[in-house]
């Protein structure tokens, strides 16, 4: 017997939570914070606001997690790599990122930014852990050891990824091969120089 998922249903608390996030994540990523009220988020979510509270602590809590699942690459979906030459492999991991970031769209787009859009330091943390999380993502990939040098000099290259993706999917003033290109370049600069 399969468990319903549906408004009502009993669910584990981390399927619950996870059901939560889903259902209001867009109203998050389509309006600022502050326009979204409890009441809206619950009734997207098909649950009641205590529940909300009771599952997240608060509207910013939840407002948090939202941002953190919608910026954080996910690390189980990287191509293989092993064996290829760490120009090829930089190249096939930024095609990597570019194509969630397409999948996103403008969603990621204005997730990515949300640091700059809200200002708040509880935001910028997640902004920059997912960063950081990026950036240990991008060293597993190249093949390089996890080096808090390294990844100090990669974590910059978000924001830059940030930007050359507005670029692309919201102004159209890069194709993706370019967006490809600058990223892919830019990374390889920061891994050889430090090798050097």
């Amino acid at each position: 017997m399969t468990q319903s998922t549906g408004v009502g249903a009993r669910l584990a608390p981390a399927s619950r939570r996870q059901q939560i996030i889903e259902a209001v994540r867009p109203l998050y990523l389509s309006r600022p914070y502050d326009e979204v009220s409890t009441a809206e988020l619950a009734a997207a979510a098909g649950v009641t606001r205590s529940l909300i509270n009771h599952y997240f602590g608060s509207k910013r809590d939840l407002f948090l997690e939202v941002m953190r699942s919608s910026i954080r690459m996910p690390a189980d979906d990287l191509p293989a790599l092993d064996g290829l030459p760490l120009a090829e492999r930089a190249r096939r991991t930024v095609e990597w990122i570019l194509d969630a970031a397409e999948t996103y769209g403008q969603a990621w787009v204005n997730a990515s930014g949300a640091a700059n859009l809200h200002g708040q330091s509880d935001l910028q943390q997640v902004v920059d852990e997912a960063d950081d999380h990026a950036a240990r993502l991008t060293l597993d990939a190249l093949g390089l050891a996890d080096d808090p040098r390294l990844r100090a000099r990669l974590r910059p290259v978000a924001a830059l990824v940030k930007a050359v993706c507005r670029e692309w999917l919201t102004r159209d003033t890069l194709t993706r091969d370019e967006a490809s290109t600058l990223i892919t370049d830019t990374v390889l600069v920061i891994v050889t120089q430090e090798k050097t």
